[in-house]
């Protein structure tokens, strides 16, 4: 029911355009009825309309609930690129935002995936869209059907000079059975954030890096079929076995951040691999180590690592990174792929190099008993909240993780899966479930595939062979 005459011809305007540029999208929306209990639509501060949401007992209002065009300026403002052609926007929303954009924006496209047909509907209802819908420079989506936002992601993803813009209460409102594109979408959006941050730092680091390494790491690559490698990172499971360690017959490959509780232990890895690009990482994790032992150093890390570190340094070039990709093309070198953190990093550095089984110890990817790292690591426990997510561990109970470690998570089960002759095992012994992982402890796995080394043990040999 209409409040006045003003929200009728909203309503037929809206519609009539729809029937005429989205037919589909027209055809779905007019047999929706928006749910009362859940949503309602009032006035803001302004003047102006915005929708207040009922979730989980809790309030959410789509925009601001005092002056959604001055939100709406910002978040044009903060996502405006000159060299965007292509802007992604995931939530409609009323469109004072995607109205905002299109402004300070004139010659760009604009494609709009809206997951709620009932907030698409009250839109429709109650606000001029006319220059959303009638408008040749948008491509305007409407569905919560999962196949069919695979299609358009497949679809809009792949365009150039693109950008993703999120609405600020999209992610908070998406319906539950549309948690993957939630994740999707954050993970895209801090891989986004952590770029930008650091891009001066990672330009200044490969500058550096590439003056100052022995070898590239594709050295190493199909050199060791069938040897086992052990990925060592740090989380706190990394306690309960790191002894056992001591025991292994086949290539240590310790993060940096387990170097030095390996040490402790009087375990030397036979391969370190460091990834961060902050200044602070050599000291922390290499700084008075007197060791020997082979570095894998990614392109755009601590370039203090390569102007400090005594042992070998092997450079990593990554996809992803374009000076990396061009020097990598230069001097005919293969890349690797980081998947964002050390250990996935570390993972496939350890599959091109033909290792079976590879094994991770540590590796929790979640904050097993409330703890981040390793107790030898000195990093503080956290406290469980509602911002972490909730995933199965290795015993089948509840363990929390953030929205990084369950990036990593992800990640490595869609690496393992390309895969296919090669065994993975998880002997972290906690932590979150790793799909495609076979859960043994460190001693189990250790017993087991020690015999497989004794008989190579002269491949083992080669691991140095780059000095």
């Amino acid at each position: 029911m209409y409040k006045t005459e003003e929200y009728k011809v909203y309503y037929e305007n809206n519609i009539k355009l729809l029937k005429k540029n989205y037919n589909q999208i027209y055809k779905d929306i007019i047999k929706i009825i928006p749910n009362k209990n859940f949503y309602e639509v009032i006035k803001t501060k302004t003047n102006q309309l915005t929708l207040q949401i009922i979730k989980e007992n809790k309030s959410i209002y789509l925009h601001s609930k005092y002056n959604p065009t001055r939100e709406a300026k910002n978040i044009a403002e903060e996502n405006y690129d000159l060299n965007v052609q292509n802007y992604i926007i995931f939530g409609l929303g009323f469109g004072y935002h995607v109205e905002q954009l299109m402004k300070i924006a004139p010659n760009a496209n604009f494609y709009i995936l809206e997951t709620n047909k009932e907030i698409f509907r009250l839109a429709v209802d109650n606000v001029d869209l006319t220059s959303i819908i009638d408008n040749n420079r948008i491509h305007l989506y409407v569905s919560d059907d999962i196949p069919q936002i695979s299609k358009i992601f497949n679809n809009i993803l792949l365009l150039d000079d693109m950008k993703i813009v999120l609405h600020n209460t999209f992610l908070k409102i998406i319906p539950n059975h549309l948690l993957e594109i939630k994740h999707l979408l954050e993970e895209f959006k801090m891989k986004e954030k952590s770029v930008e941050k650091f891009t001066p730092l990672l330009e200044q680091n490969f500058k550096v890096n590439i003056e100052n390494y022995d070898k590239n790491v594709d050295i190493l690559f199909n050199k060791f079929k069938n040897i086992p490698l052990y990925i060592i990172s740090a989380g706190p499971s990394l306690d309960k076995n790191i002894k056992e360690l001591k025991k292994v017959k086949g290539i240590i490959l310790s993060v940096g951040r387990a170097v030095r509780p390996l040490l402790k232990e009087g375990i030397a890895p036979n391969l370190i691999i460091i990834t961060d690009p902050q200044q602070f990482v050599y000291d922390r994790q290499l700084k008075d180590l007197h060791i020997d032992v082979p570095i894998i150093v990614l392109s755009t890390c601590d370039k203090n690592i390569m102007l400090k570190y005594k042992g070998q340094k092997l450079i990593a070039l990554q996809e992803g990174y374009l000076m990396a990709e061009k020097y990598a093309r230069e001097n005919k070198n293969k890349l690797i792929q980081t998947g964002g953190s050390v250990a996935t990093t570390a993972l496939d550095v350890a599959i091109n190099m033909g290792c079976n089984p590879i094994i991770f110890v540590g590796q929790d990817l979640a904050y097993t008993n409330n703890k981040t790292h390793s107790k030898a690591t000195n990093f503080e426990d956290i406290t469980v909240n509602d911002k972490l997510r909730e995933v199965e561990d290795v015993y089948g109970n509840k363990v929390y993780t953030p929205k990084n470690l369950h990036s990593y998570l992800r990640w490595i089960q869609n690496r393992i899966k390309v895969e296919k002759d090669i065994k993975f095992i998880d002997a972290t012994e906690g932590g979150a479930r790793i799909m495609g992982t076979e859960v043994l402890t460190l001693r189990e796995t250790i017993e087991k595939y020690s015999k497989r080394v004794l008989h190579n043990k002269i491949e083992l040999k080669n691991l140095y062979s780059c000095r």
